[in-house]
């Protein structure tokens, strides 16, 4: 390498330098150092590796199993990291067209049907404040589709009166500020309202958050990303759905997939989740269509026309 500098050092160059959340640079750090521990131990020379161990490298993620996702995060900073390298001119872009494995296009979480919505909100007890929140979080993500952190991002003056209902300015992942909005009816607005008049932390703020912590340690911070996760994984463990498959993102899924199925079309469901391209969104028109397959509904309805066909005839 053109560089005095260990490879670590480098390598925090690089992170300083990504214009990345800090939750991507953290997760690109800890990518980076299995990378780098893996070197040490099979590369002849750590200072000048070689486009062959990279290779060698991604050949042993996926022999180890690791799923496909996995390994698109662990080579992704890699090649960016060697493209860094190339720019600052240290070292030749070693890793440039080492692509990772193909993704299968699909929806990777599952969905609730209607009758599992329906039981899921019925399993909250409404009684209590906590049980309030609960149930105004759960039935917005079925309606909208919002994310987790989009949800606790939520403040008072994000919902403001529209005709025909309300409207939510939503703050969307990797977004700093208001990017997009959606209009919710009476029905997802009723929850929420009975939740916030119970709220007696309101008095005086100005924009407080709309879902907020009611345990007495952290009593009126907001409700944060993954207690919002944890509660939705205990709501559906108490209705009996413990899947690995099925989570608190999974309700984003739901609310795309149930709305496909009630009518709407892909342009309405893309500017209901914010998706910036319609490939995005067509992956939910994939998995009804891979249902579809499994059901058998092409086959089933060709049986019965064929059926229908014979009691014609005679």
């Amino acid at each position: 390498m053109n560089s005095e500098k260990p490879i670590l050092a480098l390598m925090d160059e690089f992170l300083a330098n990504q214009d990345i959340s800090e939750t991507a640079r953290k997760r690109y750090r800890e990518n980076l150092h299995v990378f780098i521990s893996w070197l040490t131990r099979n590369c002849e020379d750590i200072r000048n590796p070689k486009r062959s161990e990279i290779i060698i490298y991604k050949r042993s993620l996926i022999d180890a199993g690791r799923a496909v996702t996995t390994i698109d995060a662990y080579m992704t900073p890699i090649r960016r990291f060697f493209n860094y390298l190339e720019e600052v001119h240290i070292y030749d872009n070693i890793a440039a067209g080492i692509k990772s494995p193909r993704r299968t296009i699909e929806v990777r979480k599952q969905y609730l049907n209607v009758d599992q919505v329906s039981t899921l909100l019925s399993s909250i007890d409404r009684s209590t404040i906590v049980g309030k929140r609960n149930y105004a979080i759960i039935i917005l993500m079925c309606n909208t589709g919002m994310r987790c952190v989009e949800v606790s991002r939520l403040d008072v003056n994000d919902i403001e009166k529209d005709k025909g209902g309300y409207r939510i300015a939503i703050q969307g992942k990797g977004h700093i500020s208001k990017d997009r909005s959606v209009n919710i009816p009476e029905s997802v607005m009723c929850p929420i309202h009975d939740y916030l008049v119970e709220r007696i932390d309101l008095t005086g703020k100005n924009n407080p958050p709309v879902f907020v912590n009611h345990s007495h340690s952290a009593e009126g911070k907001r409700f944060t990303q993954l207690s919002i996760s944890k509660i939705i994984k205990q709501y559906l463990r108490s209705i009996h759905i413990d899947s690995k498959k099925l989570t608190a993102h999974s309700l984003r899924h739901t609310a795309a997939i149930n709305a496909i199925k009630a009518g709407a079309n892909i342009v309405d469901v893309q500017s209901m989740l914010g998706h910036r391209s319609s490939k995005t969104t067509d992956i939910y028109l994939r998995a009804l269509e891979a249902e579809s397959r499994e059901e058998g509904t092409a086959i089933r309805l060709l049986n019965d026309f064929y059926k229908s066909g014979k009691k014609n005839e005679k």
